[in-house]
């Protein structure tokens, strides 16, 4: 006679998040400004490792800046760190984000929390629980609402990062008989 018994074991989907910097200096090369013209190469200085950051001409006190992705991507937070550049004074900005058709993915643009002079109570900035995105973003548009001194924004760099997937296993299901052959009894 025969017996035998079965298990399933299934797993999911094993993904995990890694934060890396969007903008190095491919993307910032790539990056545009309005309503004023930056110098040539001076959107390099974007970079979160700048020492200077970007600034504005005197009557530019409301920029916006575009950053578009070589590939769209999740982003995780966007933040304008001012404690390591002398004179940084952005303290509010806004986002737009957009799809990779060009669509906006929200309709008005979402406000970032206002920092202190001296980033004592963080920099302005918006991080994943802010954003509740759940679309590929392919460019944002940054706009500087407030500085700290009223005064056009200075020493700006973006600190923007994105998630990307650096692992992803699959588990299928297994099925495991058992089998035991019992001896009849008479």
């Amino acid at each position: 006679m025969f017996e035998y018994s079965t298990a399933a074991v299934s797993g999911t989907s094993l993904k995990q998040c890694e934060e890396i910097q969007l903008v190095d200096e491919v993307v910032s090369r790539n990056i545009t400004v309005t309503p004023s013209v930056l110098p040539e190469g001076g959107n390099i200085e974007f970079q979160v490792t700048s020492e200077i950051g970007v600034t504005f001409p005197d009557n530019d006190r409301t920029p916006t800046i575009t950053v578009t992705f070589e590939k769209a991507t999740e982003v995780q937070s966007v933040t304008i760190p001012t404690s390591k550049i002398p004179n940084a004074n952005v303290q509010q900005f806004e986002v737009t984000f957009y799809s990779p058709d060009g669509k906006k993915i929200n309709d008005k643009p979402i406000s970032s929390n206002s920092s202190g002079t001296d980033d004592s109570i963080g920099p302005a900035g918006l991080d994943s629980s802010q954003l509740l995105l759940k679309s590929l973003v392919s460019r944002i548009e940054i706009t500087v609402v407030h500085t700290t001194d009223g005064e056009s924004p200075k020493g700006v760099v973006l600190d923007i990062k994105a998630c990307t997937e650096t692992r992803s296993g699959q588990y299928g299901c297994v099925v495991l008989y058992l089998f035991s052959i019992k001896e009849p009894q008479f």
